[in-house]
């Protein structure tokens, strides 16, 4: 079980629709909660890794915001690369953007507190988010 974060906090940056097409081997209808798991808990250790250089890990919880958004965010760019799928633009540029900060936070340049965002912390509207079709989702 992910530790600074719940399974329905991928709720805020995906909807469930996709998060099922991403996590679903079947046919993308359910959502699996185990690789939802399994990816919060990578993404924790992600975050762990950069922070842990400055500050002592893991982090009391609850969490700031602020680390809470990187983990989803940084969970949400391994469930599309565990489907095999293009990552859309919009996504990487979001891990990417998570990335330079937690590298920042290593580096000691930013302070961990609630009022620290990720340039302004995007999170995807869940009708925005683009739907997920691969020949793996169906079995084809």
């Amino acid at each position: 079980m992910p530790t600074y974060t719940a399974t329905a906090d991928i709720y805020n940056v995906l909807s469930s629709k996709i998060v099922a097409q991403l996590t679903d081997d079947t046919n993308g209808t359910e959502v699996n909660t185990d690789f939802v798991d399994d990816a919060l808990e990578r993404a924790e250790s992600i975050v762990d890794s950069y922070v842990g250089k400055v500050y002592s890990v893991p982090l009391s919880t609850p969490v700031e915001k602020s680390i809470v958004h990187a983990v989803v965010t940084l969970a949400k760019c391994m469930l599309y690369r565990r489907r095999n799928s293009t990552i859309p633009d919009e996504v990487e540029s979001e891990c990417e953007k998570v990335t330079e900060w937690l590298k920042e936070i290593a580096a000691s340049g930013v302070e961990l507190d609630d009022e620290v965002t990720t340039d302004d912390a995007i999170v995807a509207e869940q009708n925005n988010d683009p739907e997920v079709f691969t020949a793996q989702v169906f079995g084809r």
